[in-house]
């Protein structure tokens, strides 16, 4: 049991890249269309927006909040992006696509602050503010769908190909995720975002400001949201009030697969990275076998139940052991 214990702690640290190899050997294996270029950028730019969602999700997960708004706040900046083009031009949309984002993303955090809710009681305001959005940006829309041109600047962001084989839009998730690791791994900033995750309360007697450090999680997950809002739209020439519907979970998914502990305190860019392509790889070999959309909600469901017992069970394991280590230690100063 000892031994077993042994391995599974290593399993958040390395396992999604096992994971992720496992993943790709299989597909080659189901499936002879799997590794054509065709179906590869398309797994590639079908992964960037929820790389990039999840990201920014992310940083408000280790800080030990949840956010369920991320997916309509995506859908609205979107929108934002396409409905005014013409009245702002491409750089103009997108730039309030951006603060849009940014001003949901505090709203969810003003919420937050004045209930002064613990984690569940989080989560439940942000899904009622996610419905009170979902309902108001269908109010406004009419829930039309709105379709962009397929050529142009706002094109290249979604569509655009460099050197012929390598979509633009992987290259702006790629450089989103080196700036947000390089903020979560190497700076102040990033350590206050797990210390607070790990023990809130601990963190605020050490002087760290866990308002201050949720603002800007909560900042960086709403800029991310607008990305990925864009880049949807672009990638699809078309966007809807309903276009962001369980984006959110699939950020979870893809985060818990890649390591990050459901409660808070433990997570990656990169961890997160791998994780979304898990998971983008699994719905893709169940396309490709012809997996009807029941079937894939069933298997993604059960993945999700899998990797949060895991975590859990951990969680569990690690706590155990430090009840032994101080029940130990206090018997040795007696």
């Amino acid at each position: 049991m000892k031994e077993l214990k042994k391995y599974l702690s290593v399993i958040p640290e390395y396992a999604c890249i096992g994971v992720l190899i496992l993943a790709l050997v299989i597909a080659g294996l189901v499936s002879d269309v799997f590794y054509t270029a065709a179906n590869l950028q398309n797994i590639m730019k079908q992964g960037a927006v929820l790389a990039i969602l999840a990201t920014g999700m992310g940083f408000i997960l280790i800080s030990g909040c949840l956010d369920l708004t991320v997916g309509i706040n995506m859908a609205i900046c979107g929108l934002i992006a396409v409905i005014f083009q013409d009245s702002l031009g491409v750089g103009g949309a997108i730039l309030l696509a951006f603060f849009t984002g940014i001003a949901i993303s505090c709203i969810n955090l003003f919420v937050v602050y004045i209930t002064k809710g613990r984690a569940m009681e989080i989560m439940m305001l942000t899904f009622g503010l996610k419905m009170a959005y979902r309902g108001l940006a269908q109010a406004f829309t009419d829930n039309m769908t709105f379709r962009c041109g397929t050529k142009g600047a706002f094109a290249v962001l979604g569509k655009g190909m460099v050197w012929g084989w390598l979509p633009v839009i992987v290259i702006i998730m790629l450089a989103m995720a080196l700036i947000l690791g390089i903020v979560l791994g190497k700076m102040k900033f990033g350590r206050e975002v797990t210390y607070i995750g790990m023990n809130a309360e601990a963190s605020r007697l050490a002087g760290v400001g866990i308002t201050r450090v949720r603002f800007f999680c909560f900042i960086i997950s709403g800029i991310c949201a607008a990305a990925a809002g864009i880049l949807l739209a672009s990638r699809t020439s078309a966007i809807k009030a309903l276009s962001g519907d369980n984006y959110e979970m699939e950020a979870v998914s893809a985060l818990v697969i890649g390591g990050y502990s459901i409660a808070g305190g433990y997570g990656s860019v990169w961890r997160c990275i791998v994780g979304v392509y898990v998971y983008t790889i699994l719905g893709n070999i169940l396309n490709l076998l012809g997996a009807g959309a029941y079937l894939q909600t069933l298997v993604e469901g059960v993945v999700l139940i899998l990797a949060v017992w895991l975590d859990v069970y951990l969680r569990r394991v690690e706590e155990k052991e430090n009840e032994q280590n101080k029940s130990k230690t206090f018997s040795k100063n007696l």
